[in-house]
C-alpha cells in the first residue's frame, strides 16, 4: 500500500462529492429543499479541509526550501491536476447553454468570477465558486508563507503554524470590514477573498494529526464532539443568514471549520486501522472519481431529467451514468495528464 496516500480521506472526498451531487439531484427533481441545500453546503466545506490537509506536506516542502522554481513546480503540477477537467466542464456547459466564449465564459476561465463579488451576469456555472476559491489558494497561500517567513528569517514548525494563523486572521478581518453584502450566499460564503482561510484550517489539522493517538477512547470523544457540532451547524444553518451578520461573517465560518476538521481527522484515525488491500485500493478508485463527480454531476443530472423518472430511479440512473463517465475521464483524460506532472528535484 501506499503510504503516501490517505485511502480513507480519498472516501471522504468521495463521500463529500457525492453528497453534493445527490442532494442536486434531489433538489432538481423535487424543488426547493433547504435542508438538502444545507448538507450540500456544508459538504462542499469538507473539500476544503481535505486540500489543505492532503497538500500540507507539499506546501510544507516549497517553504522550508523557499525555492522560486519549487513554488512553481507545486503551482504546475497542482494545475496539471485541477484545471484540464475544469475547462472541459466548462466547455461543456458553455456550449450546451450557447455561452461558449462570452464574457461571463472568460471570467470562469481565468478564476475572477467570484474574486471579489459574483462578477458574471448570469451564474450559469456555478459550482466553480468552489474552484475558485482553491486555485487563489494555490497562489496566495504558499507565497505568504514563503515571504512572512524570510522576514522573520526562520523556517520551522512554530512560525509556520504562527504564520498560518496569521494568514486565517488576516482573511477573518477582510471578511469582518468588506463583506458588506446582505446575501450570505453570494456575498459572503462564495467569495474568494473571505473563504481562503477555510483551507488553511485543513493545512492547520496536518500538524495536529499525530498529536492524537488512534485509541478507541480518543475516536469515541472526537466523534461526540462531531456530532454535537453536527446538530448545532445544522440549527444555526437554518437561521435566516441574510439578516444575521454576527452568522455569516464569523459563526458559520470557524463551526463549519471545526467540524470538517473533526471530520477529516476521524477518516485519518479510520486510515491508520486499514491493513486489507483491497478496502486501499476502494477507497482509492472512489477517490480518483470525486472531481469529475463535482465538476460534471449537474450535466448528468441534465442529461436525466428529462427522462422524468421517479426519483428512485433517477438516482439509480444518474449512479450508473455518473461512474461511467467519471471512470471515463479519469482513465482517457485525466491519468495521461497527471502523468506528465513535473517532479520536485
Amino acid at each position: 500500500m501506499n503510504s503516501e496516500r490517505y485511502s480513507s480521506i480519498d472516501q471522504l472526498r468521495f463521500i463529500a462529492a457525492i453528497t453534493v451531487a445527490i442532494s442536486h439531484l434531489i433538489i432538481t427533481s423535487t424543488g426547493n429543499n433547504l435542508k438538502l441545500e444545507i448538507i450540500s453546503s456544508i459538504a462542499v466545506e469538507v473539500f476544503f479541509i481535505i486540500s489543505g490537509f492532503v497538500l500540507a506536506p507539499q506546501i510544507l516542502k516549497i517553504t522550508r526550501s523557499s525555492k522560486i522554481n519549487d513554488y512553481k513546480i507545486f503551482l504546475v503540477r497542482r494545475w496539471y491536476r485541477t484545471i484540464p477537467l475544469y475547462v472541459l466542464s466548462l466547455v461543456l456547459t458553455s456550449i450546451i447553454l450557447n455561452k461558449i466564449f462570452t464574457f461571463d465564459f472568460l471570467k470562469y476561465l481565468f478564476f475572477i468570477q467570484n474574486f471579489l463579488v459574483i462578477f458574471v451576469n448570469i451564474d450559469y456555472f456555478s459550482i466553480s465558486w468552489s474552484l475558485s476559491v482553491e486555485e487563489w489558494f494555490y497562489i496566495i497561500f504558499p507565497l505568504f508563507l514563503i515571504l512572512t517567513l524570510k522576514t522573520t528569517d526562520q523556517i520551522n514548525t512554530k512560525y509556520i503554524i504562527y504564520s498560518t494563523i496569521s494568514f486565517i486572521l488576516i482573511i477573518f478581518s477582510l471578511r469582518m470590514f468588506l463583506a458588506f453584502d446582505e446575501n450570505w450566499g453570494s456575498g459572503v460564503r462564495r467569495i474568494v477573498l473571505f473563504r481562503l482561510d477555510s483551507i488553511a484550517f485543513g493545512f492547520l489539522l496536518f500538524f495536529l494529526k499525530d498529536k492524537i493517538k488512534p485509541f478507541w477512547f480518543n475516536q469515541l470523544i472526537l466523534l461526540l464532539v462531531f456530532m454535537i457540532l453536527s446538530i448545532f451547524l445544522f440549527k444555526i444553518l437554518k437561521i435566516n443568514v441574510s439578516q444575521n451578520i454576527l452568522f455569516s461573517k464569523i459563526i458559520f465560518h470557524f463551526v463549519v471549520a471545526v467540524w470538517g476538521s473533526i471530520m477529516v481527522l476521524i477518516f485519518y484515525l479510520l486510515d491508520k486501522k486499514i491493513t486489507n488491500i483491497l478496502i486501499f485500493n476502494t477507497n482509492l478508485f472512489l477517490g480518483r472519481m470525486s472531481y469529475s463527480i463535482y465538476l460534471f454531476h449537474l450535466m448528468t443530472i441534465y442529461l436525466i431529467s428529462p427522462l422524468n423518472f421517479s426519483l428512485g430511479l433517477a438516482i439509480l440512473t444518474f449512479l450508473i451514468l455518473q461512474l461511467i463517465i467519471s471512470l471515463t475521464l479519469y482513465y482517457y483524460f485525466e491519468k495521461p495528464i497527471l502523468n506528465l506532472r513535473p517532479n520536485y528535484k
